[in-house]
């Protein structure tokens, strides 16, 4: 029986790691390589960013476009999505929740007041 339980211990994942600081890491193997890169201190002014309109986003594209300039070098062949899930981890990462509360509040207003809006016939 004990030898069942070492090949089950063994086979399990391992925790994650806590930092010197007391914060707890957790790497996923899949994201390991697009993690470790960071973003870049200056903007790619050569990098044309992909266009994000259209998408249901919390935050503006404008945003996020924005940002892409910022992004590592191997993050810029990537597909947009993988580039909007990255970005989009980051800005949730260091935005306060107010804020985000209050881009959706704004725009849920801007759409009630587009709902009510009548158009004029002459």
């Amino acid at each position: 029986m004990s030898f069942d339980v070492s090949r089950k211990e063994a086979q399990q994942p391992a925790p994650p790691s806590t930092g010197h600081n007391g914060n707890v890491v957790a790497v996923l193997p899949s994201m390991s390589t697009v993690t470790a890169n960071r973003l870049r201190l200056n903007p790619n002014t050569e990098h044309k960013p992909e266009s994000y309109e259209g998408l249901q986003l919390e935050f503006s594209p404008l945003l996020f476009s924005s940002l892409e300039r910022y992004l590592p070098p191997p993050m810029l062949s990537l597909p947009r999505d993988s580039k909007l899930h990255y970005m989009r981890d980051i800005i949730l990462r260091y935005s306060p929740d107010g804020e985000r509360i209050r881009v959706q509040r704004h725009r849920a207003y801007r759409q009630k007041i587009i709902s009510h809006y009548q158009v004029l016939i002459a």
